[in-house]
């Protein structure tokens, strides 16, 4: 089975890029022929994204081309395009192509804990319900502008729960890595998708943080792998 994984949530500020880049890397360092995409027409001028998915004018036959050229599909999916993506799924019945394209659908969604975080994560499992399988990324960033939610017990942990989610805890930002970022006027999705090009002490602070959501994404193997690249080495 090959992989298609949406990183999505339609709360700004939550990650989604991070995460999309970070596991691209740990695809990269594994020799899993994948793509990175994107939502979102800026994410073209990076070269570290493969292609750009326009949701408004997405066809059937390019999600196709680019599962058929490889093993999994990563779309960093753009701030409210995850309700645009379910209903293109519904629209062209995807459920139905990716089974008979022998591909399973992951949901990764970066979750802090924040109200309106876990309100965007109870309407993705209202949207695909069981379409997909569920990966929640636990980020410890600080909510913006809503008040502060656990999630364990919370409502959008038991609607992952009931769906079979898996559960991983990507890590915090170091200061060192913070006070890099800041000095150069970067954020981490850009210095992830840039790291050969960028200051050594910048480098090594991103690549020590890439290390460490590689350990994490290590412990969700088979929502994430497909079985084209074999789980055996993992």
């Amino acid at each position: 089975m090959k992989k298609l994984i949406l990183v999505l949530n339609d709360l700004e500020g939550c990650g989604k890029s991070a995460t999309a880049c970070a596991l691209s890397h740990w695809m990269r360092d594994r020799e899993i022929n994948h793509a990175l995409v994107s939502s979102d027409d800026k994410a073209t001028e990076d070269s570290f994204y493969t292609g750009y998915w326009d949701m408004e004018d997405l066809e059937v036959a390019q999600v196709i081309s680019t599962l058929d050229k490889n093993d999994a599909v990563i779309v960093d999916v753009a701030t409210g395009s995850a309700r645009a993506w379910s209903d293109f799924c519904e629209a062209h019945e995807i459920d139905l192509l990716l089974s008979e394209l022998d591909v399973d659908m992951t949901l990764l969604i970066p979750e802090h804990p924040g109200e309106r975080c876990h309100d965007e994560i109870i309407d993705l499992a209202e949207l695909f319900t069981d379409q997909a399988d569920y990966i929640i990324a636990h980020l410890p960033i600080e909510p913006r502008g809503c008040g502060a939610a656990k999630w364990k017990k919370s409502q959008a942990a038991k609607a992952i729960d009931y769906l079979g989610g898996q559960e991983i805890n990507l890590p915090a930002m170091t200061s060192e890595l913070e006070t890099a970022l800041d000095s150069h006027g970067i954020t981490l999705p850009e210095a992830l998708c840039d790291l050969a090009n960028l200051p050594r002490f910048v480098e090594i602070t991103a690549t020590q943080w890439l290390a460490s959501a590689g350990k994490a994404f290590d412990k969700s193997v088979t929502y994430l792998v497909p079985e084209e690249a074999g789980l055996g080495t993992f």
